[in-house]
């Protein structure tokens, strides 16, 4: 067998929403990487990154740290700078914001890829618009898009629009946020990407329910969590099932958004995703 073929199929499962699929073809290339430090650098941060969506923390943390070693040990500044975002994106995970900006501060120095350099600023302003810093997200989200646009990278754009148009959420800007995420949602289907796709869907869905259209957008976050569901990726999941108790409540079935709420909390402590333990612990009193 060849690895690099294993590899590519793998790629094509993942993007198919094949998951299992796609890690037995990602293990058989690790397999057969041997010497060759590229591959096997590679192989680790996808790797990483599908744990990672199925909120494997410590499993996807060692991978990346791994994918990063092999990477360093063979100055490959380019699959270095990756490693160091796919590290950096398990600390964002749990709320570990001063673990993660050493991290993706570290890119720059490592490579002046457009799309890589992108994906670390990217990530800078997602944490930025988590702390509440909504003049430094929005100049590094732009800033990111730009990149990704020089490098032609869809998938990028899609996901800068998308954390963008979270963080005018996150300040009550709706009509601005629902703008972005539909941006997000067509970028996400020129890349046919299912994942992101769904993460476009459900931040929609809350964009909506901020205008009013409460109905529209249950029927959004339920499509979202039927896919986090199926594809294992509990930290979505959990962030569905907020919106829908939020929904709930919205339309006064307080004991229907109590449920949603709980079954959230329930995966979010399982997963250890801090962040959403905090949110529903507020929402449940």
């Amino acid at each position: 067998m060849d690895p690099y073929d294993e590899l590519d199929a793998a790629v094509v499962h993942e993007r198919q929403g094949e998951i299992d699929d796609a890690l037995a073809h990602y293990r058989a290339a690790e397999s057969l990487a041997g010497a060759d430090a590229w591959l096997l650098s590679e192989v680790l941060r996808r790797l990483a990154y599908l744990h990672h969506a199925r909120s494997e923390w410590e499993t996807s943390l060692d991978l990346a740290e791994r994918a990063t070693q092999v990477a360093s040990d063979a100055g490959l500044g380019d699959q270095h700078a990756e490693a160091l975002i796919a590290t950096a994106w398990v600390h964002v995970a749990r709320g570990s914001f001063d673990a993660a900006v050493p991290q993706l501060e570290k890119v720059a120095t490592l490579t002046q890829d457009d799309r890589i350099t992108g994906l670390a600023l990217h990530n800078l302003g997602a944490i930025a618009a988590e702390r509440g810093e909504w003049d430094l997200a929005r100049q590094r989200f732009m800033e990111s898009v730009r990149r990704f646009q020089a490098a032609g990278y869809e998938r990028g754009v899609a996901f800068a629009h998308n954390n963008y148009g979270r963080a005018a959420l996150d300040r009550g800007n709706f009509a601005l946020a629902s703008d972005l995420l539909q941006q997000a949602v067509s970028s996400a289907k020129h890349a046919a990407d299912a994942d992101l796709l769904a993460l476009a869907t459900m931040n929609s869905a809350e964009a909506l329910a901020g205008t009013g259209d409460v109905g529209r957008a249950e029927t959004m976050a339920r499509a979202a969590l039927a896919h986090f569901t199926t594809a294992g990726n509990g930290w979505r999941r959990v962030e569905c099932e907020r919106l829908l108790g939020d929904f709930a409540m919205q339309n006064d079935r307080a004991e229907d958004a109590r449920s949603w709420w709980s079954s959230a909390l329930e995966t979010a402590r399982s997963i250890g995703a801090q962040p959403e333990v905090t949110k529903l612990q507020q929402r449940l009193g």
